[in-house]
C-alpha cells in the first residue's frame, strides 16, 4: 500500500521542484547569502505542494472522467481501483497543510512577501484541477509557468536573502519554459481523450498541427532565452554549460514531429522524457553558476 502511495505522488516529477527552488538559491549564494536549512526548508516545502498538486490532479481528473484505464499510465490507481478518491483527496490536502507550516515559519522569519507566494502556490496547486480547474480552461501551461518558475525562483532567493529582486525572475525564464513545455507535451499526447471527455485544454484549443508549433517554439525559446540572459549580463557566461542539454532537445523535437506524424509510442513518451530533459537542462545551468562561483 505504502508503494501505491508512493507512485501515486509521482516523485520522479519532484525534480520540477528541484531545479527553481535550488536555482534560486545558487543565486542567493552568488550575492554572499546561503543558509543551508533555509534551503532545506524551502525544497520541501515546495515538494509538499507538488505532491499535494499531483494527488489533487489525479482525483480531479478522475472526478472529470479525463482519466481512464486507457489513458492514464503515470497515475492510474483511482481508475484502476487501488485507492479510495476520498482518500487521494485528503492525502493531497494534508500535503498543502504540511508546506503551509513550513510556510509559516519561514514567512515568520522573512516577512509577508513569502505569505504571498505560497499562498498563490498552495491556490496554484489545488486549483489545478480542482475549484476553478484552470487546467480544463487552456490555462495549465500558461499559469504554471509562472507558479514553477519565476515564482519557486523568487521565493527560493528570498528566503535565503530577506529581498526582493528580479535575477531569480529573469534567470529562471528558462526553466519556465521548459516546465510549461511538459505540462503541453501531456496535453499534446491528450488531445484525443480531452477531446472525447469534453474538457478544454491548451492542446485541445490550439489543435493537433498548432501543438506541435508551439512544442517547438517553447523548447526553442529557453535556449534562445538562456543566451540572452548571458549576452546582457544576467547570468555568467558558464551558465551556458546548459546548453550541453541540446542533443537532448532535439531528440524531443524529433520525436514530437514522429508522434505528431503517427508514433503513438513517440507521442506516448513526449512528457516522461521532456522532463528529463528538464531536469538535465537544470543541472547544467546550476552547476554552471556553481562553476562560475568556484573560479
Amino acid at each position: 500500500m505504502l508503494k501505491t502511495w508512493f507512485l501515486a505522488g509521482r516523485p520522479w516529477s519532484l525534480t520540477a521542484t528541484f531545479v527553481p527552488v535550488t536555482l534560486g538559491a545558487v543565486l542567493a549564494w552568488s550575492q554572499g547569502y546561503f543558509h543551508p536549512f533555509l534551503f532545506l526548508l524551502s525544497l520541501v516545502g515546495g515538494a509538499f505542494i507538488q505532491l499535494g498538486t499531483n494527488y489533487t490532479n489525479t482525483y480531479g481528473d478522475y472526478l472529470s472522467g479525463v482519466d481512464t484505464v486507457e489513458s492514464t499510465r503515470t497515475c492510474p490507481q483511482l481508475v484502476l481501483g487501488l485507492l479510495k478518491p476520498s482518500h487521494m483527496l485528503w492525502v493531497g490536502i494534508g500535503c498543502f497543510a504540511a508546506a503551509a507550516l513550513i510556510g509559516v515559519y519561514l514567512v515568520y522569519l522573512r516577512g509577508w512577501p513569502l505569505l504571498v507566494v505560497g499562498v498563490l502556490g498552495i491556490l496554484g496547486g489545488y486549483g489545478y484541477t480542482l475549484g476553478v480547474a484552470y487546467k480544463y480552461k487552456g490555462l495549465g501551461t500558461i499559469l504554471v509557468f509562472f507558479l514553477m518558475g519565476p515564482m519557486m525562483a523568487w521565493g527560493a532567493y528570498y528566503v535565503q536573502t530577506g529581498v526582493s529582486s528580479w535575477l531569480p525572475v529573469l534567470a529562471s525564464l528558462p526553466v519556465g519554459f521548459l516546465i510549461s513545455n511538459l505540462l503541453h507535451a501531456n496535453d499534446f499526447r491528450d488531445i484525443p481523450h480531452d477531446t472525447a471527455a469534453g474538457i478544454v485544454t491548451l492542446g485541445t484549443i490550439l489543435g493537433f498541427d498548432r501543438s506541435l508549433v508551439f512544442y517547438y517554439l517553447l523548447n526553442i525559446a529557453a535556449y534562445v532565452c538562456l543566451v540572452l540572459l548571458v549576452i546582457f549580463h544576467v547570468l555568467p557566461v558558464a551558465s551556458l554549460l546548459a546548453l550541453l542539454a541540446l542533443p537532448k532537445a532535439w531528440r524531443q523535437l524529433r520525436d514530437a514531429r514522429e508522434g505528431w506524424a503517427g508514433d503513438r509510442e513517440k507521442l506516448t513518451w513526449l512528457e516522461p522524457n521532456h522532463a528529463q530533459l528538464h531536469f538535465q537542462f537544470g543541472l547544467l545551468l546550476l552547476g554552471g553558476l556553481l562553476l562560475d562561483l568556484v573560479l
